[in-house]
């Protein structure tokens, strides 16, 4: 990954999480945290990484997909490139895998 990959990742995961907060997004009572952004090698594609707590995942992916075309204006407005990545939303369950890892390691008999 380059180093302007790094700065797009950077720059997309804090605008996402600014504008979530700015917006409070109506259907959204849970805590959503953006974990990262993956732009592509030629900038045109990033995933946007979230997980949240106190709701479904499915439910606020739903209510992400549906203000997407208002975050991504927002992003066209407050970028400085000649091409903005389109953005999609995926949800990262590594926080409820490593949970379950956890929870498993603790039932294992200690020997």
């Amino acid at each position: 990954m380059t180093t302007r990959q790094d700065k797009v990742n950077s720059l997309l995961q804090r605008l996402v999480a600014a504008q979530i907060i700015k917006e409070d997004y109506e259907g959204i009572t849970g805590l959503v945290t953006i974990l990262r952004a993956d732009v592509t090698a030629d900038l045109e594609q990033a995933n946007i990484y979230f997980s949240v707590v106190g709701q479904d995942p499915d439910e606020v992916l739903r209510i992400l997909k549906k203000n997407i075309y208002g975050i991504q204006g927002m992003l066209n407005a407050n970028l400085k490139m000649r091409k903005v990545p389109r953005i999609a939303f995926l949800t990262d369950a590594s926080g409820e895998y490593a949970s379950h890892i956890s929870d498993i390691l603790h039932q294992l008999p200690k020997s």
